[in-house]
């Protein structure tokens, strides 16, 4: 036997430990000629698997393991394909399963018994419970019945590694031949070597959520990869000989036809070439108002008839068409985004709002003629109307040609420490405490922590727990945890894309694709992004609020771009919540450049980048002596002026290839794409013929060598003109809005991160430095979203911890239906109604909304007991509803405390995650000219001076025996961390507790964190 008929990968998640590469390394060490990949209900791996068995020279087989009804009872059985149609049943097969509410029935499943082998699995079902009871009656009626409805059947002698089921197998065997049925062997295989159970084990305990030590675990023992011998000395000769069977009339090659884009209809009933040339024409007269030039009709024309010679018509149709859709929604679409800023048909079409030919932009960039590629448009709409833009192209496409696309999540470093470590029963505080001592990177691995982080290595191997908890975790990182979608893909096809690949139902309104993006292009399914952008809903809401409010004319297309406010803003680095321009790197860079003009903006952001960053020192010399600048020769002036003689654009690069050597563009865009994915042996080719061609066209060798060099060097990492401008001009628009609309544009700012504490208090600290009062919350006043109200800013109840979406919309509810709260006591009252719960109650308090009542809150919170006692006493049943009569009881007298400023603004802190009153630090930090908020020391290093308030405080003991601190403190802005080395904590050791504020000075040498070299003790009265 050469062959494996039923190995499970990790795409059937959390119950199996196989990637497909590992399956093609066990097939090749046993010398397999060929191996079934089946996993259970879905074929995720599918494709991955085809590439990996041809690359290896092993025979793929593709199976689906499907559970089936037959009379109320459930049957595992194993779907194999044998040609290229079967293949299509499975995929249609998987569909079904993946999306459809209904249980895969008898009936239905004989619906796809067509071009497969259908066989028994002999797993945990019907079959097997009859088997294990020895109903030889019962086992016989139902393969009968299996045998004549299915065109090619067999059972499988699975698991004889088990003693039971060895000795059962022979009495299935027996009742098979008595009823001719064909029997063939199986071994389940869910994992590579023997000593890999304890960690198959522990993904299906994550899976099922329960313990390693659970009795009631489902799993299946020694379902390891068994090499040909050992299946030998398990099962009969015949069996092993009728498995090769199988696998022989197996014979998939995937050579089917490709999905295409479905064609758009229009309703003049012309050919989709004749259409975009009509619409383009239409675009072209409107962006220029009718005042055309040769250069623009020339380059319109070049571009349609290259779009149409690759076929690519109706991509353009179909993207004009939704975005078309959007804007007469209302739905704002961004500028563009990528190479599409390129292309003039996008800028005709409205698809991008970016000339290209103003902005010098190159088309080649984005749809290479001389290299065959399918085009790339993405489109961002605001997030919380992106999905009203898809479910348009679902409806006029059909749900079953429009699709998302699946994407995984796994189990990282940080997650399968925490998972692993759960079903281990280690407590949770030990795995907060490894977790976090993983890095905070991108695809970081546990044997990166251990190499990197000695802290980390120590403490692993200090605890044999430990020990055992990273090699069961190494073993299973990576895997596939959960299915999800992609951020932004959709797919498109002209028929069912269950014909081309299998779908799943991930979420509710749409089915994603079973197979991951990098898989689609081969099978022609043609990726669209559609992506939803936080900042075009900024943008769109505050121009909303302009026209409608401010009754002022607003198009965000059509504002100056050379606007005095913005570029004061933008210099002044007042960039906080400005798209592009926030991070502290950023802010770094702007100080340094200080943008003059919108060239400048887009070029800030194209050096804001890994390797760009390295020119940025040359950029600014250059732009500085502008006179002094080298363009290695008069005739690349042109194209690196802008840029003050440094190639920063992928664009440049192709410009300086065309003039020299008189490249084409399409051949500037291979020798582009050639350098950055290393392909030598094409470039090896194309400096000979950058070379010869600078030569023949009058440049000196030498000259011709040093500027490829210099290509070779910055085409590596050289940033798409056409994405700096499209996303400088988002930039630029929020930068606008925030300098021009500051009340409008935080509002709407401070929305969009509702229920983030962090981004909320930044954000808040950063109106107010612009004098922009922000009202609290108020029970009477506020809405479920930040609004503008006598030109201060109100903060939302939904925004004030415990109290939530559901608890906001009910007070809102009665605040509508009966009027406003006429004062404590009545709203206690009328809220209790609504369900309110005591806790939601005492979260409004301390975050301020209801303070209009006048009482403090420390008495409020006092009088809560008698408020509630009230509550009942006026509260009357009726017809199964409830009813407020404040006429039944008098209201209690509200008791009186001594509220403390100190205490409530922590409380205030707690709920809102910040401080919105006015906190003590406030005033103090007046009397200290050097003393900065916190939030303003997060990125700095060196000197600095603070106020700061004790949250906590870590006294630990030096290798010399002398006592320091490791002190916790923040502000009304954020929280810091300040060390006090030996001769600070002598001389304020006894000072050194929750509630102190202190003056601090000295020199942070990380991200929030100070080492201490002076410190002054406050004072503060409530």
């Amino acid at each position: 036997m050469s062959t494996h008929l039923h190995v499970r990968s990790c795409y059937t998640l959390l119950n199996s430990t196989l990637k497909i590469s590992a399956i093609i390394a066990y097939a090749k060490r046993y010398h397999l000629d060929s191996i079934a990949l089946v996993d259970k209900h879905v074929m995720h791996g599918a494709m991955a698997f085809y590439h990996a068995c041809k690359e290896a020279n092993i025979k793929a087989i593709y199976g689906l393991e499907v559970e089936c009804l037959y009379q109320e009872e459930k049957y595992t059985l194993i779907v194999y394909a044998k040609d290229d149609i079967g293949y299509k049943q499975l995929l249609k097969l998987s569909t079904y399963i993946s999306t459809s509410n209904d249980p895969l029935t008898w009936e239905k499943l004989l619906t796809f018994d067509d071009h497969v082998i259908i066989c028994t699995a002999g797993d945990n079902d019907t079959l097997q419970s009859f088997l294990l009871n020895e109903q030889k009656e019962s086992l016989a009626s139902t393969l009968e019945v299996f045998k004549h409805g299915f065109k090619e059947f067999y059972v499988a002698i699975a698991m004889n590694d088990s003693g039971l089921l060895k000795i059962r197998n022979e009495i299935l065997k027996t009742v098979c031949i008595e009823n001719e049925i064909p029997t063939f062997a199986l071994s389940r295989i869910y994992y590579g070597e023997a000593s890999e159970e304890e960690a198959y084990k522990t993904i299906c305990a994550i899976e099922q959520q329960k313990f390693l030590d659970d009795p009631n675990l489902e799993f299946s023992s020694k379902r390891y990869f068994r090499g040909m011998e050992e299946m030998k000395t398990l099962y009969d000769a015949q069996d092993l000989e009728n498995a090769e069977k199988i696998a022989s009339l197996c014979n998939v090659t995937m050579s089917f036809e490709k999905a295409t884009l479905p064609h758009f209809e229009n309703k003049f009933d012309v050919d989709s070439d004749t259409y975009l040339r009509s619409l383009c024409k239409k675009g072209l007269e409107k962006r220029l108002n009718n005042k055309l030039t040769n250069e623009y009709v020339n380059r319109l024309t070049y571009e349609i008839d290259v779009i149409i010679s690759m076929g690519f018509a109706d991509y353009f149709l179909i993207v004009y068409d939704f975005i078309r859709f959007a804007k007469t929604q209302g739905i704002y679409v961004g500028p563009g985004r990528g190479s599409a800023a390129g292309s003039l048909v996008s800028y005709c079409l409205g698809i991008t709002h970016v000339d290209p030919i103003e902005y010098e932009l190159l088309f080649e960039r984005f749809l290479n003629p001389e290299r065959i590629s399918m085009p790339d448009i993405d489109v961002d709409f605001p997030d919380d109307r992106r999905d009203e833009v898809i479910e348009y192209v679902r409806e006029l496409y059909g749900r079953e040609k429009v699709a998302h696309i699946v994407t995984f999540g796994t189990l990282g470093a940080k997650q399968v420490i925490r998972d692993v470590g759960r079903v281990m029963k280690i407590p949770i505080r030990e795995l907060d405490m490894l977790s976090k001592m993983i890095p905070n990177y991108p695809k970081v691995t546990l044997d990166y922590a251990l190499e990197n982080n000695g802290k980390f290595k120590q403490m692993v191997y200090a605890s044999k727990k430990y020990v055992h908890l990273i090699d069961i975790c190494k073993q299973i990182e990576g895997l596939p945890r959960h299915a999800s979608t992609h951020a932004a893909g959709v797919v498109f096809a002209n028929r069912s894309i269950e014909e081309f690949c299998p779908l799943i139902q991930v979420e509710e309104d749409i089915y994603s694709t079973q197979f991951t993006m990098e898989y689609l292009e081969e099978l022609g399914l043609i990726k669209m992004d559609f992506l939803g952008l936080r900042n075009l809903t900024i943008i769109d809401e505050v121009c909303e609020h302009i026209k409608k409010e401010m009754h002022e004319p607003m198009d965000i297309m059509k504002i100056p771009l050379d606007d005095k406010k913005t570029f004061e803003l933008i210099q002044n680095v007042d960039t906080m919540g400005v798209f592009q321009l926030e991070s502290e790197g950023m802010k770094n860079l702007i100080r340094k450049m200080k943008p003059i003009n919108f060239e400048e903006i887009a070029a800030t952001i194209a050096l804001f980048r890994p390797g760009p960053m390295e020119n940025i020192p040359l950029y600014l010399e250059n732009r500085s002596h502008p006179d002094k600048v080298d363009y290695l020769h008069p005739s690349l002036e042109g194209v690196l002026k802008k840029t003050f003689g440094v190639m920063i654009y992928q664009e440049q690069i192709m410009q300086v290839t065309q003039i020299m050597a008189n490249f084409s563009l399409g051949k500037a865009d291979i020798l582009r794409k050639a350098i950055s994915k290393k392909k030598s042996d094409q470039l090896k080719s194309l400096q000979e013929e950058f070379i010869q061609g600078s030569v023949a066209n009058g440049y000196e060798e030498v000259f011709a060598k040093r500027v490829y060099e210099m290509i070779m060097k910055f085409a590596g990492y050289g940033f798409g003109r056409a994405h700096s401008i499209a996303y400088g001009l988002v930039a630029y628009q929020l930068a606008y809005l925030k300098a021009n609309y500051p009340l409008s544009y935080f509002t709407s700012l401070l929305n969009s991160v509702i229920g983030s504490e962090y981004k909320t208090s930044e954000y808040i600290f950063e109106a107010r430095k612009r004098n922009i009062e922000v009202l609290h919350p108020s029970v009477n006043h506020a809405a479920l979203r930040y609004g503008i109200e006598e030109k201060a800013l109100r903060f939302p109840c939904l925004n004030i911890k415990n109290v939530g979406g559901a608890a906001a919309r009910e007070i809102l509810k009665e605040r509508e239906e009966n009027g406003l709260f006429s004062d404590y006591f009545d709203f206690v009252a009328r809220i209790s109604t609504r369900r309110i719960s005591r806790k939601v109650i005492e979260s409004l308090i301390d975050g301020g909304a209801l303070d209009e009542f006048k009482l403090g809150r420390m008495c409020m919170k006092a009088s809560l007991d008698d408020a509630l006692r009230y509550a009942s006493l006026v509260s009357v049943e009726e017809a199964n509803q409830t009813r407020i009569d404040l006429d039944l009881v008098s209201k209690p007298a509200i008791t009186i405390v001594k509220e403390n400023s100190t205490i409530t603004a922590e409380y205030e802190k707690n709920v809102l995650g910040f401080y919105l009153s006015k906190h003590p630090i406030t005033e103090m930090r007046m009397n200290y000219a050097k003393a900065k908020p916190l939030i303003e020391l997060r990125e700095k290093s060196g000197y600095a001076a603070l106020v700061c308030y004790i949250e906590r405080v870590k006294e630990h003991r030096t290798k010399n025996g002398d006592m320091m601190a490791f002190l916790s403190v923040s502000d009304e802005s954020g929280k810091f961390d300040i060390v006090c080395m030996p001769n600070i904590y002598r001389t304020h050791h006894e000072a050194f507790k929750k509630g102190t504020y202190l003056f601090v000075e000295g020199k942070i040498d990380k991200p929030m964190s100070m080492l201490a070299n002076h410190i002054d003790m406050m004072d503060i009265k409530n």
